[in-house]
């Protein structure tokens, strides 16, 4: 599976509500530096992350308006295995900073940044008018948004 292109296709769909944070993890059952919030109802997981993404989120905020605030945690036990949804609305309690954040991008912004050092982690990414994925502390990617 090519994330990339499949983050990519979200993006040119576009989303209800920004900024999304989507982790994306292996090796463990919940994200690295990442605390499960509270929400009711609760929404469901477990799908595997692929092109109906975008219909995914739409459908999430229609249950739960606030689906939206935290991150969306993709996690898979090894590398040959796909990502699956761990959960919506995770708290990110990263301790890590990055050097390469830039002053003034918002808590988002800086929290993807932060994030993508974790152990575990894969990437970050940051749906906003533009799409945004962090690896190791810094912005791998960046597609500018229309």
């Amino acid at each position: 599976m090519d994330i990339e292109a499949l983050l990519r296709k979200v993006h040119s769909e576009g989303l209800p509500r920004y900024p999304l944070l989507v982790v994306f993890f292996t090796g463990s059952e919940q994200p690295p530096d990442c605390v499960s919030m509270l929400r009711v109802p609760m929404l469901s997981g477990g799908f595997v992350f692929g092109e109906d993404f975008s219909s995914r989120v739409r459908q999430a905020m229609a249950d739960n308006e606030s689906a939206h605030d935290g991150a969306v945690a993709f996690g898979r036990s090894r590398k040959s295995s796909s990502y699956k949804c761990a959960g919506w609305s995770y708290r990110i309690v990263a301790t890590t900073a990055s050097g390469a954040a830039e002053a003034n991008r918002g808590a988002a912004y800086n929290s993807a940044i932060s994030l993508s050092l974790s152990r575990g982690v894969d990437l970050v990414c940051l749906f906003s008018r533009d799409l945004e994925i962090f690896v190791g502390g810094r912005r791998a990617t960046l597609v500018e948004g229309r």
